[in-house]
């Protein structure tokens, strides 16, 4: 079953939305099943998903926070100068 992805997508949207903020923390595992009416291995695939696609990070097993932006990737070097340019 995929619910909880339904429920990891709901909460990857709050945080893209800036509705949980870089380093704010979750609500503890047990707490956040049962204000959800889920089972806490439910619960735990839900944070566990959120730290696959890098949206969490974890101090603690029950208690992860949002992790921070990820920077954009800086453009790669190039290998060879361009046609009528010099390398500095």
């Amino acid at each position: 079953m995929d619910d909880y992805r339904v429920i990891a997508d709901e909460l990857a949207a709050d945080i893209a939305a800036g509705r949980l903020r870089p380093g704010e923390r979750l609500l503890p595992l047990r707490r956040f099943a049962r204000n959800r009416h889920i089972a806490g291995s439910t619960a735990a695939r839900v944070y566990r998903e959120l730290g696959r696609r890098g949206l969490t990070v974890g101090r603690s097993a029950a208690v992860p926070s949002s992790a921070p932006p990820r920077p954009r990737p800086s453009p790669p070097w190039p290998s060879r100068p361009r046609p009528g340019s010099t390398w500095r």
